[in-house]
């Protein structure tokens, strides 16, 4: 688990966005499966860069272009199916949707004199991937744990239309849209009571993205094609999350949590089955 969290610490790059983590210590037991399934809303504001080409009929004209998004909310929907390679290390595989909406906005210059910006609004999309956690040390009822787990999320596209920043009388038509990978790392502390579980700690995120546009440029009745492709980042990748399960049943844990950074929340919530047997494949 140590070697996992530094390879996946080491190999994304810095970047933003979030996905439920839940119980931050190893569960299920040696040879034991769970399924459940999880809901978070997460709400961030995010920076991107990137180049503008509009397409002429004898030449391309480019240039670097700053886009800012701000208050955007997403939601994810994921089914999980988790294994216990030991009783203390589980792995887990997720799939899902998600969708995301917000403002994207565009300066006309470096200086920002002149900003545009419309609504984005991205219907749900396929979102998956998978993780691992594991306990690395236990005492009675004190434990310290660690997550390590990537996703990929690829919510719709949406429309966009805007004035030129550069051009007022020109017009930008077409559609947007947003994909990622991201990745967390987590440690944390757990109090574990006869039914219920709470536990804090540190988190790190990265994450590469895209925020891509293709349409057309209009200006009087001459049409023109039009697209960006930029990447999107985050200056501030440490965050602190924080939850508690409750042990409804032998088999059944329902749990809550909360993530936070400095412009970026995330609240989810999720059930989770464990059978008390492991199964014959």
């Amino acid at each position: 688990m140590i070697a996992a969290l530094v390879v996946t610490s080491a190999s994304v790059p810095s970047a933003w966005a979030g996905a439920p983590m839940g119980l931050p210590t190893a569960y299920l037991g040696q040879d034991h499966w769970g399924a459940g399934v999880e809901y978070g809303h997460e709400q961030m504001d995010l920076e991107a860069e990137g180049t503008v080409v509009e397409h002429f009929a004898t030449t391309d004209f480019a240039w670097t272009q700053r886009f800012q998004m701000e208050d955007v909310a997403g939601n994810m929907i994921l089914g999980t199916l988790g294994y216990g390679l030991a009783d203390n290390w589980d792995i887990f595989l997720r799939a899902g949707a998600a969708n995301s909406s917000g403002t994207i906005i565009i300066p006309a210059a470096d200086t920002g004199a002149l900003w545009q910006q419309d609504e984005f609004d991205a219907s749900f999309g396929f979102a998956g991937g998978g993780g691992t956690r594991a306990t690395f040390w236990k005492s009675n009822a004190w434990s310290i744990g660690g997550l390590a787990q990537f996703l990929w999320f690829n919510p719709g596209d949406s429309s966009f239309s805007v004035p030129d920043p550069l051009i007022p009388d020109e017009s930008w038509m077409g559609d947007v849209s947003l994909s990622y990978w991201q990745a967390q790392v987590s440690v944390a502390v757990a109090y574990e009571g006869d039914a219920l579980r709470l536990w804090a700690g540190p988190f790190l995120q990265i994450l590469r993205g895209d925020l891509d546009f293709n349409g057309q440029a209009l200006i009087g009745g001459n049409v023109r094609t039009l697209s960006w492709t930029s990447d999107l980042e985050e200056s501030s990748p440490l965050g602190g999350h924080f939850g508690a399960s409750l042990k409804v049943t032998d088999e059944w844990n329902l749990w809550a949590e909360g993530q936070v950074m400095s412009d970026f929340w995330l609240v989810s919530v999720g059930l989770v089955f464990v059978l008390d047997r492991s199964l014959d494949l």
